[in-house]
């Protein structure tokens, strides 16, 4: 049985994000990140990646190693050709419905989560959304935090590594 991941933000080939994060070098970080990638998921799993993925080509070219099925939703700091994108990932979205969750690189305004729960505006066939997994608000931003129904699966507060589908849907549920 394949599992699903998510993740957000690795930020692969910048300076400037090595350094905020506490990295000594660029290639400490990036190998972190893919490293905790090709420990964590299988083969036959499914990668999400909600933007933000690679400052430029020869860091985007690291994905080549990771055999996992991905997905990019594009962020504000992927600015790549979209057929260089389609090189390492089988689909490319601006914003997409992923079982129970509209997956985005920005949280989406909460008037848009408003209008997908059935239980709140009476549309039946939205009535199973649980919320907004997202990316983009870094550890030690000014933007506090987001609660439930947001679910921010950035690699700053995850320990540089993906969460798994499961892991999100019970913090839904408890």
């Amino acid at each position: 049985m394949s599992n699903v991941w998510f993740t957000s933000d690795w930020h692969l080939g910048h300076p400037a994000s090595a350094r905020i994060r506490g990295f000594d070098t660029v290639e400490e970080h990036d190998a972190t990140i893919i490293n905790n990638i090709k420990t964590m998921c299988g083969k036959k799993d499914k990668l999400f990646i909600l933007g933000d993925v690679a400052w430029n080509m020869n860091s985007i070219e690291q994905l080549e190693d990771l055999p996992q099925t991905k997905e990019l939703i594009i962020g504000n700091h992927d600015t790549l050709n979209t057929q260089v994108y389609l090189k390492y990932f089988t689909k490319v979205h601006g914003f997409r419905k992923y079982k129970n969750f509209w997956l985005s690189h920005c949280p989406i305004h909460p008037q848009e989560l408003f209008r997908c729960f059935g239980n709140i505006c009476g549309h039946e066939h939205m009535s199973d959304m649980y919320g907004n997994v997202h990316g983009h608000l870094h550890n030690g931003a000014a933007t506090p935090p987001l609660a439930l129904p947001y679910f921010n699966v950035n690699v700053d507060f995850n320990d540089y590594k993906p969460i798994n589908l499961d892991t999100i849907i019970e913090a839904y549920n408890e």
